[in-house]
């Protein structure tokens, strides 16, 4: 009975060791099988799909207008634009208000976009409906931006601004391809945006240098003068404007509380500014919103390609010429104490 017993004691003992054995298995591939789970690498089909779905929303995201109450001056700036569109392409737009992104940069705006659609041939202006909206706008007193000025085979943009509303006008079209000669996919159908809001012009991205600009921003010109960018990039011309053998900038300017043109002479070896326009009355006009053009008349110059005038007293410096096509012209000399002006009507 003892030895018997002994033997089924061993048998007991194996099945019960048999039976923990078994469990552990099956929880060791049950875990296993777990963390195969984890680590199975995604669908790679279904991913290109989320992401191009992805893409899709944010591009369609960029393009909206979300509808919302726009600042009173920039609603009436959009009534202006609108007019000026009307007027130049001779036909209606479709106006929104609100957020958007911006076509030019892609820059969050609170404001309108005006969009037109239309055939080329229907367009009054020879050279195409932007230039067509950019001369409708300068009728009306707007001045060019020229940080945002692009030129290409399917598409422009120009930037116009009244002091801090900016409109930018965008037009897209097909251009064809002009690598293949026998391409025929150009056609007569164009896009014409027109969005406005407001935009405080920055005196940091208006391509002068800070070696030259630093000096009237310690004087505090900052807050109370906007370079402007109507009539050249980069905004400014040097010579040595007070005859004291250092390189001077005549920079252009615009009083930002009224708008009136002007230039800052930024009078390096003195490290002071002079103010010509803008505002100031003290030599000359107190506006050179007329001048489409500006140069340097050299000190020691006898002849100079693009300015027929000429300074009528001897030049101690050299001299800063402004003037309009075919109508006035002017000159600021330096005349030993401080500018003169001296005035050329059109011949």
């Amino acid at each position: 009975m003892y030895s018997g017993a002994r033997v089924g004691h061993r048998h007991l003992l194996i099945f019960l060791f048999g039976l923990a054995t078994g469990c552990a298995q099956s929880v060791d591939r049950t875990q296993h099988g777990d963390a195969e789970a984890v680590v199975r690498p995604p669908d790679s089909s279904a991913t290109r799909i989320t992401q191009a779905a992805s893409s899709t929303r944010i591009s369609e995201d960029l393009s909206v207008v979300r509808s919302s109450d726009i600042p009173p001056a920039v609603r009436l700036a959009c009534d202006s634009a609108q007019g000026i569109a009307r007027e130049a392409l001779e036909i209606s737009t479709r106006r929104e208000e609100g957020n958007y992104f911006d076509t030019p940069r892609g820059t969050p705006r609170v404001g309108c976009r005006l969009t037109a659609k239309a055939s080329f041939k229907s367009v009054p202006h020879q050279a195409g409906p932007v230039a067509a909206i950019d001369t409708a706008f300068v009728r009306h007193h707007w001045r060019h931006d020229l940080r945002y000025s692009a030129d290409g085979p399917d598409g422009s943009t120009v930037g116009m601004r009244l002091r801090d509303i900016l409109c930018s006008v965008a037009g897209r079209w097909n251009g064809g391809d002009d690598e293949d000669t026998t391409s025929t996919t150009a056609d007569d159908r164009y896009e014409a945006i027109i969005e406005c809001a407001r935009d405080v012009p920055s005196n940091i991205d208006a391509g002068v240098p800070d070696s030259i600009w630093r000096i009237a921003a310690k004087a505090g010109l900052d807050s109370i003068y906007a370079i402007s960018l109507s009539l050249q990039f980069p905004p400014y011309l040097e010579g040595d404007f007070d005859g004291d053998g250092v390189r001077d900038a005549a920079v252009l300017i615009e009083h930002r509380a009224t708008g009136k043109l002007g230039a800052a002479i930024v009078h390096r070896g003195a490290q002071r500014v002079t103010i010509l326009g803008a505002g100031q009355r003290l030599v000359g006009p107190d506006d050179l919103g007329w001048v489409d053009s500006w140069d340097v008349f050299g000190r020691d110059a006898t002849i100079h390609l693009t300015i027929h005038d000429r300074p009528n007293n001897r030049l101690v410096a050299d001299a800063l010429w402004v003037g309009k096509r075919d109508s006035t012209s002017a000159f600021y000399t330096w005349t030993g104490k401080g500018f003169a002006y001296e005035e050329h009507k059109g011949r």
